[in-house]
């Protein structure tokens, strides 16, 4: 297996040919998408693209509609709605890229089935990640985003400028997944890929509008009546706000409009780990799990049925009603990470203290 922990600008000579001998390219990211999956096949898109390539975007569910502001978004397919469209991409395809997740059972066992591990480029930045390809495997758990892999990988495939329309797309997914460079895992690394990718002509306003300004009205509704259901945990310095599915229904609303909640949370003075519990159906619950400091989010996600991440941001699913869901995670933070929580929260508020630094 041609495997490296840090992706490097040069790029092996098998994977360099694989992608010039390539005429059909199928590329493909996790269920939910966030701005780094997207941003990621996008830029995928017009970089190769741009390079003569025909490139097949796919999810394996539907497109996320608040990111439609993307240029390629309109291009991506949903295993969920043309499953049969998207195997005869599958076949077609000469190389396949498996972007921004890194564990197979993220995707669909029918969708798994069409993706030849010999002929896969595996591209994610996740800390819990296992490698996907049997061949080439560009993994970098340190990078702030996907994108910023990406950004290093196709500069190099290209030999140098990206088109206008990749770098929308890579810088999207840069800024959204370090909510807009606020995140630890931003480096100056990180800012130096940014203001390369920023380079005029570019829109960068436009961007920061749909990013952080271009909320619809009956989101901010929705959000204010699901406040209601705040649930702190007594005693230690994290918030939990079960979703009840009803409630959705009843603003016409859909799991994109609770998108960011778990951030929100914390934001929250006095707040070191924030939880959204979202009802998916009468027996599955999905959880949104993000942390300041050095709080293992990614190791707590772990503990449910199934889930994983970054340590200030993760994922997890337990298949149990809502209801169970919030007695079982309040148990499981009381009896295994009490201590280490209010360990930690107090080290984190040491930190603030910005004249210590001095």
């Amino acid at each position: 297996m041609e495997s490296v922990k840090f992706v490097v600008v040069e790029i092996s000579v098998s994977l360099r040919a694989a992608i010039e001998g390539a005429r059909r390219v199928f590329c493909l990211s996790h269920p939910s998408a966030d701005g780094d999956a997207v941003g990621s096949l996008c830029g995928l898109r017009h970089a190769l693209g741009a390079a003569g390539k025909e490139v097949t975007l796919v999810l394996p569910d539907l497109r996320p509609r608040y990111l439609s502001y993307i240029p390629g978004w309109e291009e991506i397919l949903s295993y969920e709605e043309v499953p049969e469209t998207i195997a005869q991409k599958a076949r077609e395809a000469d190389l396949f890229f498996a972007v921004d997740f890194g564990k197979w059972d993220r995707i669909p066992e029918a969708l798994q089935a069409l993706i030849p591990r010999d002929r896969l480029v595996w591209i994610d930045h996740h800390a819990d990640s296992e490698p996907l390809s049997t061949k080439w495997n560009l993994w970098e758990p340190t990078a702030a985003a996907t994108t910023e892999i990406l950004y290093e990988f196709l500069t190099s495939l290209l030999s140098g400028e990206l088109p206008l329309l990749a770098r929308i797309a890579l810088y999207t997914g840069l800024l959204t997944d370090t909510g807009g460079f606020r995140f630890r895992s931003v480096t100056p690394k990180t800012f130096r890929i940014a203001a390369e990718l920023i380079r005029p002509p570019f829109p960068l306003e436009a961007i920061h509008h749909h990013v952080f300004r271009n909320k619809p009205l009956h989101q901010t509704r929705l959000q204010g009546r699901l406040f209601e259901y705040l649930h702190p945990v007594e005693g230690l310095p994290v918030l939990m706000l079960p979703v009840p599915a009803n409630i959705l229904e009843s603003f016409g609303a859909s799991w994109e409009d609770v998108q960011g909640l778990s951030n929100q949370l914390l934001a929250m003075e006095g707040v070191l780990l924030s939880i959204v519990l979202k009802e998916y159906g009468p027996s599955e619950t999905r959880l949104s799990i993000r942390g300041v400091g050095d709080f293992p989010c990614h190791e707590l996600a772990a503990r449910f049925d199934k889930g994983g991440g970054h340590r200030n941001a993760a994922g997890a699913t337990l298949y149990r009603p809502l209801s169970e869901a919030l007695i079982y995670t309040e148990n499981l933070i009381r009896t295994e990470y009490e201590s280490d929580i209010l360990r930690e929260f107090e080290r984190f508020t040491r930190s603030l203290e910005l004249h210590q630094h001095a």
